[in-house]
């Protein structure tokens, strides 16, 4: 992607999920715009650049959020890597099953998450909490990925964020 996408990404990323998503967060269900994003960039660039987007996505949501720094970075990073991984060699941006890898790896941070914190600060209701909470968030979020990604690829948007080298292959 080129420089200037990342940096409007970075700078609105943070308002943009606390301002327009709040309304959900009442309800206690909220999707995670930073994965969504992560999954994206692994998807529309390729691994390596996915997986560094996604670990800067991932400690800015830390840093926001005053959350332990640095096991979003890790996880975030971790789905960018994989997405990109993925559509490389099995996935298109237009294929429906980007929803379902999305919901897939955002209901793996989470229980991975919930794993971290019944190991380091004891008994926390896993059960009641996937269901209750982790399901629905990666549902809210897979669809949060999709529409996004279905903005990006129009024609107008997406020779906006790739760069000229990748346009030229595609």
């Amino acid at each position: 992607m080129k420089p200037r996408a990342y940096v409007v990404i970075f700078l609105l990323l943070l308002p943009l999920q606390a301002a327009v998503l709040s309304p959900l967060a009442r309800i206690g269900i909220r999707p995670d715009l930073a994965l969504a994003l992560a999954y994206l960039i692994g998807l529309l660039t390729g691994p390596v650049e996915g997986a560094i987007a996604g670990m800067g996505i991932g400690l800015l949501q830390d840093i926001g959020s005053a959350s332990l720094i640095g096991f979003s970075g890790i996880t975030h990073g971790a789905v960018g890597y994989l997405a990109g991984f993925l559509g490389q060699r099995v996935l298109d941006i237009q294929s429906p099953s980007n929803v379902i890898f999305l919901a897939l790896f955002c209901l793996a941070q989470s229980l991975l998450a919930a794993l971290f914190l019944d190991l380091t600060y004891g008994s926390f209701p896993l059960f009641r909490q996937f269901f209750i909470r982790m399901v629905p968030q990666a549902l809210f979020t897979a669809i949060a990925g999709h529409l996004i990604l279905r903005y990006a690829t129009r024609r107008t948007v997406l020779p906006l964020i790739r760069r000229r080298e990748l346009q030229k292959e595609m």
